[in-house]
């Protein structure tokens, strides 16, 4: 899926594994693929900058910083997202959340 919103064209990809209940779901740039938001289920655990470490089911936040990229990944305790959740149920989720909406919202 793709679209443009304020003059900005993101992407939309939905990826699912062959094992089980692994998938992830993420917003990019489309002129550069500088991603946005990703949701992460049964994926690999990951260690933040900060040295927190979050487990295998958590959302990247991407922030924007003058010398780099900081991919910052929150566990699922306190979002609309759970790791139960099946691959359509999640991604509507991820749309709602994203506040992403069609061209004729």
């Amino acid at each position: 899926m793709s679209g443009q919103f304020s003059n900005i064209a993101y992407k939309m990809h939905v990826y699912r594994g062959n094992i089980g209940y692994k998938y992830s779901v993420h917003l990019r740039f489309t002129d550069n693929n500088v991603h946005l938001i990703r949701l992460c289920i049964n994926g690999s655990r990951h260690h933040n900058e900060d040295g927190t470490i979050v487990g295998k089911n958590h959302l990247h936040i991407y922030k924007y910083h003058d010398s780099h990229i900081e991919d910052y990944a929150y566990d699922l305790n306190h979002l609309p997202f759970d790791n139960s959740d099946e691959l359509d149920a999640a991604v509507e989720k991820f749309i709602n959340y994203a506040n992403i909406k069609g061209k004729e919202e």
